[in-house]
């Protein structure tokens, strides 16, 4: 592949799920319905002979608009309460690339950056 094109939007996320071992190290928890700020990132890998004759791959529009309807969902409410598996960063990255895979050509990776405690998790099948 010669290009990869990331498209993000940040929103804020309740996961619902604690941390025994921050627990035990005597951390700081996130006080119940608090969130963490969140940075959801795509990223779209294509070659040059996929570039249409405007010089482009993918309508980033299009795509940001997917991406931000992702991260509203994933903003409506606590995690636990969305999902029927452990919401962790990896299955949720997971989650949301297979709902997007199948309408972004090229979709090579999701990533999901934890910006309050500075952790990123990237899915890339």
């Amino acid at each position: 592949m010669a290009y990869v094109v990331e498209v993000e939007r940040a929103f804020r996320a309740v996961q619902g799920l604690r941390s025994p071992v921050r627990a035990r190290r005597g951390l700081s928890l996130i006080s119940p319905g608090k969130g963490v700020d969140v940075l959801l990132r795509i990223g779209v890998a294509f070659a040059d002979d996929q570039l249409t004759d405007q010089g482009w791959f993918i309508d980033t529009d299009t795509a940001a608009e997917q991406v931000q309807g992702c991260c509203d969902d994933l903003a409506e409410r606590t995690w636990t309460e969305m999902f029927d598996f452990r919401p962790t960063f990896e299955l949720v990255a997971r989650h949301v690339f297979d709902r997007l895979a199948g309408s972004i050509a090229g979709l090579a990776y999701v990533e999901l950056r934890d910006q309050t405690y500075n952790v990123t998790t990237r899915y890339t099948p």
